[in-house]
Protein backbone atom coordinates (compact mmCIF):
# COMPACT_ATOMS: atom_id res chain seq x y z
CA UNK A 1 0.00 0.00 0.00
CA UNK A 2 1.37 3.40 -0.96
CA UNK A 3 1.52 5.91 1.88
CA UNK A 4 1.87 9.61 1.06
CA UNK A 5 3.89 12.06 3.09
CA UNK A 6 0.76 14.21 3.38
CA UNK A 7 -0.81 13.74 6.87
CA UNK A 8 -4.43 13.64 5.63
CA UNK A 9 -3.53 11.19 2.91
CA UNK A 10 -1.69 8.99 5.42
CA UNK A 11 -4.73 8.86 7.70
CA UNK A 12 -6.94 7.95 4.71
CA UNK A 13 -4.55 5.20 3.62
CA UNK A 14 -4.30 3.73 7.15
CA UNK A 15 -8.09 3.72 7.52
CA UNK A 16 -8.37 2.20 4.02
CA UNK A 17 -5.97 -0.63 4.92
CA UNK A 18 -7.70 -1.38 8.24
CA UNK A 19 -11.09 -1.50 6.52
CA UNK A 20 -9.78 -3.79 3.83
CA UNK A 21 -8.09 -6.18 6.23
CA UNK A 22 -11.32 -6.58 8.18
CA UNK A 23 -13.38 -7.51 5.10
CA UNK A 24 -12.87 -10.46 2.80
CA UNK A 25 -13.02 -14.22 2.45
CA UNK A 26 -10.11 -15.90 4.23
CA UNK A 27 -8.00 -18.68 2.76
CA UNK A 28 -9.93 -21.08 4.96
CA UNK A 29 -13.02 -20.02 3.00
CA UNK A 30 -11.48 -20.02 -0.46
CA UNK A 31 -11.92 -22.84 -2.92
CA UNK A 32 -8.67 -22.21 -4.83
CA UNK A 33 -5.14 -23.57 -4.79
CA UNK A 34 -3.24 -20.31 -4.35
CA UNK A 35 0.21 -21.70 -3.67
CA UNK A 36 2.50 -19.08 -5.15
CA UNK A 37 5.31 -16.62 -4.67
CA UNK A 38 4.34 -13.16 -3.43
CA UNK A 39 5.43 -10.70 -6.07
CA UNK A 40 2.99 -7.82 -6.20
CA UNK A 41 3.60 -5.27 -3.51
CA UNK A 42 4.03 -1.53 -3.77
CA UNK A 43 7.58 -1.60 -2.48
CA UNK A 44 10.84 -2.73 -4.11
CA UNK A 45 12.00 -3.23 -7.70
CA UNK A 46 13.49 -0.66 -10.02
CA UNK A 47 11.54 2.10 -11.68
CA UNK A 48 8.95 4.60 -10.59
CA UNK A 49 8.73 5.65 -6.95
CA UNK A 50 5.72 6.28 -4.74
CA UNK A 51 5.09 9.62 -3.01
CA UNK A 52 6.94 8.32 0.05
CA UNK A 53 10.04 7.45 -2.00
CA UNK A 54 9.45 3.69 -2.11
CA UNK A 55 10.17 2.05 -5.45
CA UNK A 56 7.16 0.51 -7.13
CA UNK A 57 7.23 -3.04 -8.44
CA UNK A 58 6.34 -3.93 -12.02
CA UNK A 59 2.93 -5.58 -12.32
CA UNK A 60 3.62 -9.12 -13.58
CA UNK A 61 2.37 -9.50 -17.13
CA UNK A 62 -0.06 -12.26 -18.07
CA UNK A 63 -2.31 -13.38 -20.89
CA UNK A 64 -5.59 -15.17 -20.17
CA UNK A 65 -8.70 -15.57 -22.30
CA UNK A 66 -11.64 -13.29 -21.60
CA UNK A 67 -15.29 -14.30 -21.57
CA UNK A 68 -15.45 -14.14 -25.40
CA UNK A 69 -12.44 -16.46 -25.71
CA UNK A 70 -10.17 -13.61 -26.82
CA UNK A 71 -6.76 -13.17 -25.19
CA UNK A 72 -6.45 -10.42 -22.58
CA UNK A 73 -2.83 -9.33 -22.05
CA UNK A 74 -2.12 -6.94 -19.19
CA UNK A 75 0.89 -5.26 -20.85
CA UNK A 76 -1.34 -4.13 -23.73
CA UNK A 77 -3.03 -1.77 -21.26
CA UNK A 78 -0.12 0.48 -20.33
CA UNK A 79 -1.21 4.12 -20.35
CA UNK A 80 -4.32 3.00 -18.44
CA UNK A 81 -4.92 2.66 -14.71
CA UNK A 82 -5.81 -1.01 -14.25
CA UNK A 83 -7.80 -2.25 -11.28
CA UNK A 84 -7.02 -5.98 -11.14
CA UNK A 85 -9.57 -7.60 -8.84
CA UNK A 86 -9.17 -11.23 -7.75
CA UNK A 87 -12.58 -12.62 -6.81
CA UNK A 88 -14.99 -15.58 -6.91
CA UNK A 89 -18.71 -15.93 -7.56
CA UNK A 90 -19.30 -17.62 -4.18
CA UNK A 91 -17.54 -14.90 -2.12
CA UNK A 92 -20.02 -12.48 -0.41
CA UNK A 93 -17.61 -9.50 -0.14
CA UNK A 94 -16.70 -9.99 -3.81
CA UNK A 95 -20.35 -9.82 -4.80
CA UNK A 96 -20.87 -6.74 -2.66
CA UNK A 97 -18.06 -4.70 -4.28
CA UNK A 98 -18.91 -5.54 -7.92
CA UNK A 99 -21.77 -2.98 -8.27
CA UNK A 100 -19.36 -0.20 -7.23
CA UNK A 101 -16.82 -1.46 -9.76
CA UNK A 102 -19.47 -1.43 -12.50
CA UNK A 103 -20.43 2.17 -11.67
CA UNK A 104 -16.84 3.41 -11.41
CA UNK A 105 -16.00 1.69 -14.71
CA UNK A 106 -18.91 3.55 -16.39
CA UNK A 107 -17.82 6.87 -14.91
CA UNK A 108 -14.06 6.59 -15.40
CA UNK A 109 -13.59 4.60 -18.63
CA UNK A 110 -12.99 7.83 -20.55
CA UNK A 111 -10.28 8.68 -17.99
CA UNK A 112 -8.34 5.52 -18.99
CA UNK A 113 -9.36 3.47 -15.96
CA UNK A 114 -9.95 -0.22 -16.66
CA UNK A 115 -11.26 -2.80 -14.22
CA UNK A 116 -10.29 -6.42 -14.84
CA UNK A 117 -11.89 -9.22 -12.85
CA UNK A 118 -9.85 -12.38 -12.24
CA UNK A 119 -12.10 -15.22 -11.14
CA UNK A 120 -10.57 -17.99 -9.04
CA UNK A 121 -13.67 -20.19 -9.32
CA UNK A 122 -12.65 -23.83 -9.86
CA UNK A 123 -15.71 -24.32 -12.07
CA UNK A 124 -14.40 -21.58 -14.40
CA UNK A 125 -16.57 -20.08 -17.09
CA UNK A 126 -19.42 -22.46 -16.24
CA UNK A 127 -20.22 -20.30 -13.20
CA UNK A 128 -18.56 -17.02 -14.19
CA UNK A 129 -20.49 -16.39 -17.44
CA UNK A 130 -23.99 -16.62 -15.90
CA UNK A 131 -22.81 -14.56 -12.91
CA UNK A 132 -21.40 -11.83 -15.20
CA UNK A 133 -24.64 -11.66 -17.18
CA UNK A 134 -26.79 -11.53 -14.04
CA UNK A 135 -24.73 -8.68 -12.56
CA UNK A 136 -24.23 -6.84 -15.87
CA UNK A 137 -20.46 -6.71 -15.48
CA UNK A 138 -19.11 -4.14 -17.94
CA UNK A 139 -15.39 -4.83 -17.72
CA UNK A 140 -13.16 -7.70 -18.87
CA UNK A 141 -13.22 -10.93 -16.90
CA UNK A 142 -10.67 -13.74 -17.02
CA UNK A 143 -10.50 -17.04 -15.17
CA UNK A 144 -7.26 -17.81 -13.37
CA UNK A 145 -5.57 -20.99 -14.55
CA UNK A 146 -2.95 -20.64 -11.79
CA UNK A 147 -1.06 -17.85 -13.57
CA UNK A 148 -2.41 -15.00 -11.42
CA UNK A 149 -2.09 -16.97 -8.19
CA UNK A 150 1.51 -17.75 -9.06
CA UNK A 151 2.48 -14.23 -10.17
CA UNK A 152 0.45 -12.16 -7.71
CA UNK A 153 -0.15 -14.47 -4.74
CA UNK A 154 -0.26 -15.98 -2.29
CA UNK A 155 -3.59 -14.47 -1.34
CA UNK A 156 -4.57 -14.43 2.32
CA UNK A 157 -8.13 -14.16 1.13
CA UNK A 158 -10.32 -12.76 -1.56
CA UNK A 159 -11.23 -10.33 -2.81
CA UNK A 160 -7.79 -8.85 -3.33
CA UNK A 161 -7.35 -5.82 -5.57
CA UNK A 162 -4.20 -4.55 -7.26
CA UNK A 163 -4.17 -1.02 -8.63
CA UNK A 164 -1.65 -0.66 -11.45
CA UNK A 165 -0.60 2.76 -12.68
CA UNK A 166 -0.22 3.91 -16.29
CA UNK A 167 3.43 2.84 -16.34
CA UNK A 168 2.61 -0.75 -15.36
CA UNK A 169 3.67 -0.42 -11.70
CA UNK A 170 1.67 -1.71 -8.72
CA UNK A 171 0.63 1.36 -6.73
CA UNK A 172 -1.74 -0.26 -4.23
CA UNK A 173 -2.55 -3.75 -2.99
CA UNK A 174 -5.90 -3.97 -1.22
CA UNK A 175 -6.72 -7.23 0.57
CA UNK A 176 -10.43 -7.48 1.29
CA UNK A 177 -13.49 -5.67 0.03
CA UNK A 178 -13.06 -2.25 -1.57
CA UNK A 179 -15.83 0.32 -1.80
CA UNK A 180 -16.33 3.37 -3.99
CA UNK A 181 -15.44 5.87 -1.25
CA UNK A 182 -12.04 4.26 -0.73
CA UNK A 183 -11.25 3.41 -4.34
CA UNK A 184 -12.41 6.29 -6.52
CA UNK A 185 -10.17 9.05 -5.03
CA UNK A 186 -7.07 6.88 -5.57
CA UNK A 187 -8.12 6.15 -9.15
CA UNK A 188 -8.74 9.84 -9.89
CA UNK A 189 -5.29 10.71 -8.58
CA UNK A 190 -3.62 8.05 -10.73
CA UNK A 191 -5.71 8.87 -13.81
CA UNK A 192 -4.64 12.52 -13.59
CA UNK A 193 -0.97 11.70 -13.14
Amino acid sequence: MKISSNKDSSIFVIAFVITLILTGCSNADTKTNSQSAGTATASSAAGQTADNGQKLKDAPDFTLNNMDGEPFTLSEHEDEVVVLNVWATWCPPCRKEIPDFIEIQKEMRDEDVLFVGVSVDKEGWEVVKPFAKKYGINYPLVVDDGTISQKYGPFRGIPTTFIINKKGKVEYVAPGMVNREALQPALKKLANR
